[in-house]
């Protein structure tokens, strides 16, 4: 909670604020055991939003959000393989709390104001709501609106996206090609230089706070296995 106040995530206002056409929806905390290669990593904990109750905006404009798609990675294993013939290096970055370090759409909620009641455990006044900032996990356009906020970083960086697979992007820097793929907050970023890719994952990381996982080892739950001595990655 300390987290998502320091980020600016939501702040308190008066239940009074809410109009007819809005509500606050309720909130739960989901704990997860996160693994790696099969093995113990961690324990996370989210707030999340019961987005169930949440409804598309129909041509009347009545509901809480527009659109909700956002594309998945489906080709990271074409950047392995490009990395592999190209002999790139391959670093994993992970995003701290991916969702909330976006912005909200323009259509989520009513007139941009999207409202949750307090969370459990966190017993407030009743007069008091809160209004969210940010997206949060368990809205359905959450993580499309991380993919927008993250996409208009890499448009700054000059990335262009891949053929039809949107999540894929490359960009040549002094003339180094840097081959970047995204499923919401978990990258994979590819480039034969060591200095290029350095320095365009630290831009990354401070824009976004996060971590650099090294070496590309664990990816949606595969396990890769790098060998660039002999040219093969195994999945």
């Amino acid at each position: 909670m300390q987290g998502l106040w320091t980020r600016g995530v939501f702040q308190k206002v008066l239940r009074a604020f809410l109009t007819p056409q809005n509500r606050d929806f309720s909130t739960r905390f989901h704990c997860k055991i996160k693994r790696k290669g099969g093995e113990f990593d961690k324990c996370k904990v989210r707030l999340v939003v019961q987005g169930q109750h949440m409804k598309r905006k129909g041509a009347d404009g009545v509901g809480h959000y527009d659109v909700a798609f956002s594309p998945a990675a489906r080709g990271f294993c074409i950047i392995l393989s490009l990395a592999t013939q190209l002999d790139m290096f391959t670093d994993h970055v992970d995003i701290s709390q991916a969702f909330v370090q976006g912005e909200l759409l323009p259509g989520d909620g009513h007139n941009g104001n999207v409202y949750i009641s307090s969370p459990p455990g966190y017993d407030e006044n009743s007069r008091y709501i809160y209004r969210l900032l940010k997206p949060l996990h368990g809205m359905p356009s959450a993580a499309r609106a991380c993919r927008t906020t993250m996409s208009t970083f890499l448009e700054r960086e000059c990335c262009k996206t891949v053929g039809f697979e949107t999540s894929m992007w490359r960009v040549f820097i002094d003339g180094h090609q840097i081959l970047l793929g995204a499923y919401i907050d978990d990258f994979v970023i590819a480039c034969a230089n060591r200095p290029v890719l350095d320095a365009f994952r630290k831009r990354l990381l401070e824009a976004f706070e996060g971590t650099c996982e090294g070496p590309l080892e664990h990816y949606l739950g595969c396990e890769i296995a790098r060998n660039q001595i002999a040219d093969t990655t195994t999945l």
